[in-house]
């Protein structure tokens, strides 16, 4: 539950705040992610979908707030979770890049049928932090690529999965 009132407080201060644009932001993702145990490493794919919430601009860095789903798996094995958390961006006017990085705390879930020999499935706690870039491409929309580390708490922390998205980024709003 502690979790939880930090996740509260960091979006209602990304929210809240007196030069805040009210901006909202949806995007989804392709999403390839590289799962390893101390037995078997393997390759899940699937989507990253969001929802964004842009907060003050500090200087030139957009402190924005960001709530993640990622549903990734294959045959015998999948990884769901969600998780929300403070997104800092950069944008870059003269090129139209944004590059961005944000930590982000959530929960997942781990269904494992293929190995016998290891945890049928599990639910913990996970962080995230993630990195990227997002290229303007019109008024409305941004394609973007992103590369993101995990640490799923499940098994004593065992599980890292390291992902990498590219998709596209509406705005409700014309920039």
């Amino acid at each position: 539950m502690k979790y939880g009132w930090v996740v509260l407080l960091l979006l209602g201060a990304g929210i809240a705040s007196p030069k805040a644009k009210a901006q909202a932001e949806v995007y989804g993702d392709f999403t390839a992610t590289r799962i390893s145990s101390a037995v078997n490493t393997d390759m899940l794919y699937g989507a990253t979908t969001g929802l964004i919430l842009d907060g003050p601009t500090w200087h030139r860095m957009v402190i924005s707030a960001d709530i993640q789903a990622r549903f990734v798996g294959k045959s015998g094995l999948s990884l769901t979770g969600a998780a929300a958390g403070p997104r800092f961006s950069f944008p870059l006017k003269r090129h139209g890049f944004t590059p961005y990085g944000e930590f982000l705390v959530g929960f997942a879930r781990f269904n494992n049928t293929i190995y016998t020999n290891q945890l049928g499935a599990t639910s913990d706690g996970q962080i995230q932090v993630n990195g990227g870039v997002a290229k303007k491409v019109s008024p409305r929309w941004d394609i973007e690529a992103n590369y993101s580390y995990s640490q799923f708490y499940a098994l004593g922390g065992q599980y890292n999965p390291k992902s990498f998205g590219i998709g596209a980024i509406f705005y409700f709003v014309k920039r």
